[in-house]
């Protein structure tokens, strides 16, 4: 089981670790549902920290909504400083033994762990735990492109499920003021265990309605135009375009389906 002590291993980790590249990122949408704990329109502030260490990698992020916000509980029908984030460090098995683990597409095999906690809709915090294997492969075009398959320990739910994740970017560089990236994630779970039969029957009384499996999907791609590469010569650095974040069974939360169209503008150090 992942435990406290591990959790501990992971800090120590990233605290130890070089900065290679930290972000702070900016995005707004408009289209948001409004019974999810916040309101239609959204500031979300999300920080963001990559580094490549001896034996892997390390990836930390962090989102908070309404950064800025003085709203307190649930006023004007939403819940500001909402926060969703973890820690996710890999252990790479061809630095780790010395031969290499490819074959075809696959260029390395990663253990993978993860920890992540969240507000949930403002009332019902929660965390995961991750461990499984990574694919790093080589994709004609793509900077980088990683597919994941991990057990998700979901302490509210009986048993461990499963999830398949990826990752991805593309950088198409065509000289200053031409430079755009595509990049982004996806991850779903066809199962995560099942939730608490009691549990579920409570919540549903007070309109809380769990998906029985705590099934759920959710992408959210980016397209960015590096426009600090023109302003600076430096590319980067200042990055805008949008994000499109698609999501079913938002919390997994029963036909929460949620689609919005984000602007946002990325600044990394």
């Amino acid at each position: 089981m992942f435990n406290r002590l591990a959790l501990l291993g992971l800090v120590l980790l990233f605290a130890c670790s070089e900065a290679k590249a930290l972000s702070l990122s900016y995005l707004w949408g408009n289209t948001f549902r409004n019974d999810l704990g916040y309101k239609r329109k959204k500031l979300t502030q999300t920080l963001e920290h990559f580094q490549v260490w001896e034996y892997g990698n390390v990836f930390f992020y962090y989102d908070l909504t309404e950064p800025f916000s003085h709203q307190n509980g649930n006023d004007e029908g939403g819940y500001p400083n909402q926060y969703f984030g973890g820690m996710a460090p890999t252990f790479s098995l061809s630095k780790m033994t010395g031969k290499k683990w490819e074959a075809g597409w696959i260029k390395d095999v990663s253990i993978r762990l993860e920890w992540e906690n969240g507000s949930g809709n403002g009332s019902n915090n929660f965390r995961n735990y991750f461990y499984g294997l990574q694919y790093d492969l080589a994709v004609p075009g793509f900077d980088f492109v990683s597919i994941n398959t991990v057990l998700r320990d979901n302490p509210r739910a009986a048993g461990v499920g499963t999830q398949i994740g990826a990752f991805w970017q593309s950088t198409w560089d065509y000289g200053p003021w031409r430079r755009f990236k595509f990049t982004g994630f996806i991850a779903a779970s066809p199962w995560d265990g099942d939730i608490n039969v009691d549990q579920r029957e409570k919540l549903k009384k007070i309109g809380v309605v769990f998906d029985k499996h705590a099934r759920f999907l959710t992408t959210q791609p980016q397209f960015l135009w590096d426009v600090g590469y023109g302003m600076f010569g430096k590319p980067d650095r200042i990055e805008t375009g949008f994000e499109y974040a698609y999501f079913t069974n938002r919390y997994t939360l029963a036909h929460k389906t949620e689609k919005v169209l984000q602007y946002m503008i990325k600044m990394t150090f």
